[in-house]
């Protein structure tokens, strides 16, 4: 999620706080209901304050509106991608292309000993993958991870149709390998 979006979120999320604050000390302070009930009459009887009570509502409304669009739009992808043919379309579901990253990443023979995926939207209808990945103690890192984005990439590319922009490889955790024990 974009910084922008985040910031539009996190407004949104303390007015809307604000907001309930304030209903809820007027459900329990009867004084602060009626200091409220006074300054909306006093705010709708003069012709100023009334007008920018009125474009500071519409205000509010509109951000909170293009919000929930955001937020809606922004999430992860839609739940599949449609890929039409010349038969009818074919629906993937995102759970699908990461089950492929993620089995990409193991058959890739680098080393990996677990592995999380993520795939986010990027320009032009490509995909962006994101892995988070364990690996075993006698990996060389470098090497062995580029296989894997190599790998993960042509894989997503040529079972789904799909293009892959970039590919992001995070090692969170290096694991010892578990020593043999011969009886």
């Amino acid at each position: 999620m974009s910084r922008w979006v985040r910031t539009i979120l996190i407004t949104f999320s303390f007015l809307l706080a604000v907001f309930f604050l304030v209903v809820l000390l007027m459900i329990v302070s009867p004084e602060i209901l009626t200091g409220m009930i006074t300054l909306t009459l006093d705010m709708a009887q003069k012709q100023p304050i009334r007008t920018i009570a009125i474009i500071v509502t519409l205000t509010g409304f509109l951000i909170t509106l293009i919000a929930l669009v955001v937020s809606v739009m922004s999430g992860r992808l839609r739940k599949t991608r449609i890929r039409a043919n010349e038969i009818g379309a074919i629906e993937i579901g995102v759970e699908a292309i990461e089950n492929i990253a993620l089995n990409s990443a193991k058959i890739a023979q680098s080393g990996v000993k677990s592995a999380k995926a993520r795939i986010s939207p990027s320009r032009g209808g490509k995909l962006s993958v994101r892995m988070i990945c364990q690996v075993y103690s006698d990996v060389e890192i470098p090497m062995m991870m580029a296989r894997v984005q190599e790998r993960v990439k042509k894989d997503i590319e040529k079972y789904t149709g799909i293009e892959v922009e970039n590919v992001e490889v995070r090692v969170s955790r290096v694991e010892a390998i578990a020593p043999r024990v011969e009886r």
